[in-house]
């Protein structure tokens, strides 16, 4: 298989960054155009691996990540890409795969722009070196410049990104804030709460009881620019004592900016560390509480604060769903008790949501769990050998059009002959002038009969090329897995985070399980 890599950076793509030549379809038209002309590789099956908005100093996108377990299987054994820049920009990464891990594998590595092309070794390694320090060195550059016009803009304390919650950008001075008079009410009303000593628990009860919008609903119904509820249940959206805690801790709700509480480890890294002392400038902008009473508010949460205890990292964590509110289940774990889980969206918003009220065991959950994945783990087996039994079927498919193509071809060339070989015995006199228009006629005729059958089998192996199933790595790599947990006795959370995307819960009897992969199986083979 070819692989066609694709990467669009948000420099690339934004504002007075953005550069055409870069797009998505430039870049996959020049793929394709190059691929076209290419007699060794433009018959073979091929596939896009698109990155959007991805940056390119580091490896972790999930297009490109996706295509190296196909290269490491030798699925793929082509990559061809724009220029260096759209594979990579870090230095050092991108010489070891291209001058290690590729070669290594046999995979030939084609950079169009840079003429750079691994099976025909047109440019020495000192080139691809110094190509890949500019792309780095530019990547480092760029990112410096960004970061110093944010802190720039933190400086003067503008909001450049979304607003916190009871503010709205200042149409007339950019990175500028007023206040939302209406949802100013809402986080004057939750200090107030917490001045007279209401834990943050209390208190969003209390604004459940009162039926005031939760923010994500606010932001959706008032239609706030750059704000969006979309991830929150509507129909049981409620306040909780974390939605609270968020709000009484915000300093900007005094006035105070904060200039970055959180940087990154390193360029291109997507770890952060938080800062010790992050830079505050007060007085910035409309302070939606005076500073005595956000100063009273923090009170609750020294009251509040518990010594953090370590848990164990147990099979089914953060799949476990009510099926009634959509909302993660709580998870009790206890030491010399059964642990369990339970809604605790009742508990915590003061309402009544008509959520199951039982306490799920774990150990029960886990082996009915455990059953259902053995079940999904021979679904998966015969949907490979299905998969395996197409592709051999399609293969075979290609391989007798192939040749009938080829047999076609050489009655062609045979006829083609046997015109040259009439014309030359009309010129030598052995064949009358009328014989010769005849016979030559009647070849073209079948020439043109023969030609018309090689069009349609070319359509037909195209059409047969075009259905192929371009998802059976995943089903490979899944049928891996199958394989590596084959001999588990029990559920694992290697196994929960391999197999399992969901856990819906509606009571003690009935539970649905969406599964890594499910897309891949026909209705026919999951019936």
């Amino acid at each position: 298989m070819v692989a066609l890599y694709i990467r669009l950076s948000r420099a690339d793509d934004t504002g007075e960054k953005r550069l055409e030549s870069n797009s998505i379809e430039n870049q996959r038209r020049l793929l394709r155009d190059f691929l076209s002309e290419l007699p060794d590789l433009r018959e073979k099956d091929s596939e896009e691996f698109i990155d959007d908005g991805y940056s390119g100093t580091n490896f972790q996108r999930p297009a490109f990540q996706r295509m190296l377990s196909l290269v490491k299987r030798q699925v793929v054994t082509t990559v061809i890409v724009k220029d260096f820049s759209r594979f990579g920009r870090n230095y050092v990464e991108c010489s070891d795969y291209v001058e290690k891990l590729f070669p290594f594998l046999g995979t030939r590595f084609i950079s169009i722009s840079d003429n750079y092309d691994s099976g025909s070794c047109q440019e020495s390694g000192i080139d691809l070196a110094m190509k890949n320090i500019v792309n780095s060195y530019y990547s480092k550059d760029l990112s410096r410049k960004v970061t110093s016009t944010f802190d720039l803009k933190r400086e003067n304390g503008e909001f450049f990104f979304a607003v916190p919650f009871g503010y709205l950008k200042d149409e007339n001075r950019p990175g500028k804030v007023i206040i939302d008079d209406k949802a100013a009410e809402v986080v004057r009303h939750i200090f107030s709460l917490a001045c007279e000593g209401l834990s943050t628990g209390m208190i969003a009860k209390r604004l459940n009881r009162e039926n005031v919008p939760t923010v994500a609903a606010y932001n959706r119904d008032h239609r706030v620019k750059g704000k969006s509820g979309a991830l929150e249940n509507r129909e049981f959206a409620a306040w909780n004592g974390t939605k609270v805690g968020q709000i009484l801790k915000n300093e900007v709700y005094a006035g105070t900016f904060v200039l970055q509480k959180r940087r990154l480890v390193s360029t291109g890294s997507k770890k952060s560390e938080p800062i010790e002392c992050p830079k505050k400038i007060p007085d910035n902008h409309p302070a939606i509480v005076d500073l005595e009473t956000f100063s009273e508010a923090q009170k609750i949460f020294r009251r509040i604060q518990r010594k953090p205890s370590e848990t164990r990292r147990y099979p089914l964590k953060s799949k476990v769903f009510c099926g009634n509110c959509g909302y993660a289940m709580t998870y009790q774990e206890n030491v010399y008790a059964e642990c369990y889980f339970f809604c605790s969206h009742s508990a915590q918003t003061g309402l009544s949501s008509g959520c199951p009220s039982e306490r799920f065991s774990e150990e029960l959950l886990n082996e009915r769990v455990f059953l259902r994945l053995r079940q999904w783990m021979m679904l998966l087996e015969t949907a490979c050998g299905a998969a395996e039994e197409a592709e051999r079927m399609r293969q075979q498919g290609l391989n007798l059009l192939s040749t009938e193509a080829e047999t076609l071809q050489s009655a062609i060339d045979s006829l083609k002959s046997q015109k040259l070989a009439l014309y030359e015995s009309y010129a030598d006199g052995q064949l009358s002038k009328d014989d010769y228009i005849a016979e030559k006629a009647s070849a073209t005729s079948e020439i043109s009969s023969i030609q018309s059958e090689l069009m349609r089998l070319h359509e037909k192996e195209q059409e047969l090329r075009y259905t192929r199933n371009r998802r059976k790595p995943e089903l490979d790599s899944l049928l891996e897995s199958v394989h590596l947990f084959a001999s588990e006795p029990h559920l694992t959370r290697k196994m929960s985070e391999t197999f399992i995307t969901r856990i819906t819960i509606y009571d003690k009897w009935q539970m649905d399980i969406t599964w890594n992969g499910e897309d891949l199986i026909t209705p026919d083979e999951k019936s």
